[in-house]
């Protein structure tokens, strides 16, 4: 078993999420990152993808603070608008297409979600759910078709303080399963985030030519294989 000293781990990490891909862009810009069987990115492509993401969100009356519910499976489209979403200050809130039309429903108005994005590209499960609720199925952003639903202009974004460090700002908000009562929402922050992949990282002994295959739904976050291999530039492959 690694020796992990947390307090150590915990000062190397950067400040946000959108941290470590940035740093890549710029001295590996053509080293690959993402693989998927419809294409792949390098890290200069990520991070191209996630400045065009952000600004098609904000033109679509996201804001810092608002509540954007991803119904996804994995891809890189739902990697990028992830990280264009945390990089605004808005909450991604992640949910498995493969849920049941009713689970969506609940977790999409319990949130309070300003939009709902479907990944319709990868998911027949997605297309279902964002023609169910009336969304906009068409290329997004250079990002492939996509589902995007209705805007909510009842809600309100939550508080962003200007002065509290991007670390310990939400990153992203998850359900559990509700195996023991309703489904609860999770919230974890940048650091929550940084500190699980490191470690992930650090477990596995990642090295930058190694290559991770995604086989759980990166939905949960709580195995998240594209974002262990930011910390050692490696590139994962979904299925």
């Amino acid at each position: 078993m690694i020796d992990i000293q947390a307090p150590e781990l915990l000062k190397s990490l950067p400040e946000s999420i959108g941290d470590v891909i940035k740093p890549w862009a710029d001295r590996s810009p053509d080293r690959l990152v993402l693989v998927e069987n419809s294409g792949s990115w390098t890290y200069s492509q990520l991070d191209a993808a996630v400045t065009a993401a952000g600004a098609w969100l904000r033109d679509s009356g996201v804001r810092p603070g608002d509540r954007v519910m991803l119904v996804c499976e994995n891809c890189r489209a739902f990697i990028a608008i992830f990280l264009a979403l945390t990089g605004m200050d808005a909450w991604p809130v992640l949910a498995n297409a493969r849920l049941s039309a009713r689970e969506i429903g609940d977790i999409r108005d319990h949130c309070g979600a300003r939009r709902v994005i479907y990944m319709t590209s990868v998911s027949p499960h997605a297309t279902q759910h964002a023609k169910r609720h009336g969304a906009v199925i068409a290329e997004a952003a250079g990002l492939g078709i996509i589902g995007f639903g209705p805007l909510n202009e009842r809600v309100e974004p939550e508080p962003i303080e200007k002065n509290s460090s991007s670390a310990d700002r939400v990153a992203a908000l998850i359900y559990t399963s509700g195996t023991t009562g309703l489904p609860k929402g999770v919230v974890l922050t940048h650091r929550n985030l940084l500190f699980i992949a490191a470690v992930s990282a650090r477990i596995r002994s990642l090295t930058p030519d190694d290559r991770l295959y995604g086989v759980l739904p990166m939905s949960t976050l709580w195995d998240f294989p594209w974002f262990c291999s930011a910390h050692c530039s490696a590139a994962p492959r979904f299925i």
